[in-house]
C-alpha cells in the first residue's frame, strides 16, 4: 500500500477570476472552491458568492494551520514526558 499524499505546511489561498485555489507550500493544488457575483446563479444553481467562497478557503487554511500547531504541542508534549521518564530512572 502507498503512503497517503502529505500536502506540506504552509497552505494559502491563491485568488483566481473565478475561484481561490488552496496549495501548499510547494504550490501543489489541494483544493478550488469556485465562485460567482451573478446573483441569479447564485440562486439557481447553488454556487458560492465571492465572499463566501474566500471565507471557507481561509478556514481550510486556519484548520491546517491548527493541526500542525497540535502536531507540535503533542511532538513538544512527548519530548517533556520522555525527559521526565529518563529523570525517574
Amino acid at each position: 500500500m502507498t503512503e497517503p499524499l502529505r500536502y506540506r505546511a504552509p497552505w494559502r489561498v491563491v485568488e483566481l477570476e473565478d475561484a481561490y485555489r488552496i496549495e501548499d507550500a510547494d504550490g501543489l493544488t489541494i483544493g478550488c472552491l469556485f465562485f460567482t457575483e451573478d446573483t441569479d446563479q447564485i440562486a439557481f444553481s447553488g454556487r458560492l458568492s465571492k465572499n463566501e467562497a474566500r471565507l471557507a478557503a481561509a478556514r481550510v487554511v486556519e484548520i491546517s494551520d491548527f493541526e500542525l500547531a497540535l502536531m507540535q504541542l503533542r511532538a513538544e508534549h512527548g519530548e517533556v514526558q520522555s525527559a521526565a521518564r529518563q529523570a525517574k530512572r
